[in-house]
C-alpha cells in the first residue's frame, strides 16, 4: 500500500514548508530576540528589557527580517558581493534559528527543573545560577558544533560501500559497480576547482556504471555551461546516467538538459525513459524527472512511471533513477528492484550520535538515507556532495556511495 500523508504532515508539507522562506523570516525574528535575552540575561547576568518591551522587540526583529526577504531572494540571483551577502546572512540566520530552539529547550526543561529543586529546599538564586552553568555548557557545545559545521563538517566527503540484492539479477552481472552522486548543486559551493576534482575522484573509484540523481544545479543558469563541462569529465565502462531534480527545475529543466546535450553529451539524461544497460545480461535503467512542485513532497506519485514500467520488458530487472525518495513505495509496487535517489542530504544538520533519527530530513520523509527495503525492492538515499542553502553540514558527511549489484530475492 503506498503511503498517504497524515493531516499534520499535509499541515506542514503545505502551510510551513510551502511558505518556507516567510516562516523562517518570521521564526529567525524570534529567534533572534530569543538568543539575545540568553547573552543579556544569563550569561551576563544583566536585567531584562521586562515582557512589554522584549515582545516589542522581538516583533520589530520579525518584520525586520520578514521586510529583508525580498532583497535577499534578489540578492541570491546576482554576482559578487550581494550574493555573498546573502549566503552570509542566510547561513548566520540558520545558526541563530538552531541556537535560539536549543536556548528555548533550555528554558522549557528548567521550569519542571526548578518546581524539583525548589521542592528540595534549593534556593530560586543557587537554581539560576545552575540553569546558567548548565544553558552556558550546551550553548558552547552547539556552537561548537555550528563552527565545525561551516569548516570541516562542509568540506568532508564520505565514501560508502554498500552490497545491494537485487531481485532477477543475472548471476554473470554479480559485483557490477554503481558510483551513485547526488544533489551536487552546482552554483552553491561547488564550482571551478572543487567540481574539477570531484570529478577526478570519481572517475578514479574505475565504477562500471556513474548514476547521477538529481539537483546537479542550484537554480542559477550562469552556472551551466561550467558545470556541464566539468561534468563531461565523468567516465564509466557501461556510462554515466542522470536525472533531474527540483533544483534543476528552478534553474530551468530543459535549459538544464539543454546545456549538458551540449557540453556533457556523454551523460545520458534520462527523462521519463528506460534503457538496456550494456551489459552482457538484460539490466534496464529508468530515469524520471522530479516533479518539481514543493521540495518537501510527501506521499506523490509520478504518473508515467506507471506507463515505463508496463512496457519495461520482464527478461531482466530494473534500476530506477528519481531524485525524491518519496517515489519508493509507488516503484516498489511496479516491481523495480532497486530504486536510487537523493534529495534529503541526509538532513544536512543531524544530532550526532543520533543522526538516524534525529535530523532535518526526518521532517519531509521517513526515507532519510541510506538502505530501506519494502515489497521486495531496495531504495537507496544519498546524502549528496552539494549543500541547499549555506554550506553547512552536521552529522550528515557529503557522500560518493559504490553500489555493488547481487543476486537476491
Amino acid at each position: 500500500m503506498r503511503d498517504q500523508p497524515t493531516r499534520p504532515q499535509r499541515f506542514f508539507r503545505d502551510i510551513v514548508l510551502g511558505n518556507l522562506w516567510w516562516t523562517l523570516g518570521g521564526l529567525l525574528g524570534v529567534m533572534q530576540a530569543v538568543v539575545g535575552h540568553w547573552f543579556l540575561v544569563v550569561a551576563a547576568g544583566r536585567r531584562g528589557p521586562g515582557w512589554g518591551l522584549g515582545l516589542v522587540l522581538a516583533a520589530a526583529l520579525v518584520a525586520a527580517n520578514l521586510a529583508l526577504l525580498p532583497r535577499l531572494r534578489r540578492a541570491r540571483q546576482r554576482g559578487g558581493w550581494p550574493r555573498q551577502m546573502a549566503r552570509f546572512y542566510t547561513a548566520i540566520g540558520l545558526a541563530t534559528l538552531i541556537l535560539g530552539l536549543a536556548i528555548v529547550s533550555l528554558w522549557l526543561a528548567a521550569v519542571p527543573a526548578g518546581w524539583v529543586l525548589g521542592w528540595l529546599g534549593v534556593s530560586a538564586q543557587l537554581a539560576f545560577e545552575l540553569f546558567r552553568l548548565a544553558s552556558a555548557g550546551v550553548v558552547c557545545l552547539l556552537m561548537t558544533l555550528l563552527l565545525w559545521s561551516f569548516t570541516g563538517g562542509a568540506r568532508r566527503i564520505e565514501q560508502t560501500h554498500t552490497r545491494v540484492s537485487v531481485p532477477g539479477l543475472d548471476s554473470a552481472l554479480a559485483g557490477l559497480r554503481f558510483a551513485q552522486l547526488s544533489d551536487l548543486h552546482i552554483g552553491n559551493g561547488l564550482e571551478g576547482e572543487r567540481l574539477v576534482a570531484l570529478v577526478r575522484r570519481v572517475n578514479q573509484l574505475r565504477a562500471d556504471v556513474i548514476v547521477l540523481t538529481g539537483d546537479l544545479f542550484d537554480f542559477d543558469p550562469r552556472f551551466l555551461e561550467e558545470g556541464a563541462r566539468a561534468l563531461a569529465g565523468l567516465h564509466a565502462r557501461h556510462g554515466v546516467y542522470g536525472v533531474l531534480g527540483n533544483h534543476d527545475d528552478y534553474t530551468g529543466a530543459d535549459r538544464v538538459a539543454a546545456a549538458l546535450a551540449e557540453f556533457a553529451p556523454g551523460l545520458r539524461l534520462l527523462r521519463g525513459e528506460s534503457l538496456r544497460l550494456p551489459v552482457e545480461q538484460p539490466l534496464y535503467l529508468v530515469g524520471v524527472d522530479d516533479p518539481g512542485r514543493g521540495w518537501a513532497a510527501r506521499g506523490f506519485e509520478i504518473a508515467e512511471l506507471d506507463e515505463i514500467a508496463a512496457a519495461l520488458p520482464e527478461d531482466g530487472p530494473s534500476v530506477l533513477l528519481v531524485h525524491r525518495p518519496e517515489a519508493f513505495p509507488q516503484a516498489a509496487c511496479l516491481g523495480m528492484g532497486l530504486v536510487l535517489a537523493g534529495h534529503t542530504h541526509g538532513g544536512q544538520l543531524a544530532l550526532p550520535p543520533f543522526e538516524r533519527r534525529l535530523n532535518l530530513a526526518r521532517l519531509i520523509t521517513r526515507y532519510d538515507r541510506g538502505l530501506f527495503r519494502e515489497n521486495g525492492s531496495t531504495l537507496y538515499v544519498n546524502r549528496g556532495v552539494g549543500m541547499a542553502g549555506p554550506q553547512m553540514r552536521i552529522g550528515a558527511p557529503r557522500e560518493i556511495a559504490i553500489l555493488e549489484l547481487h543476486a537476491g530475492t
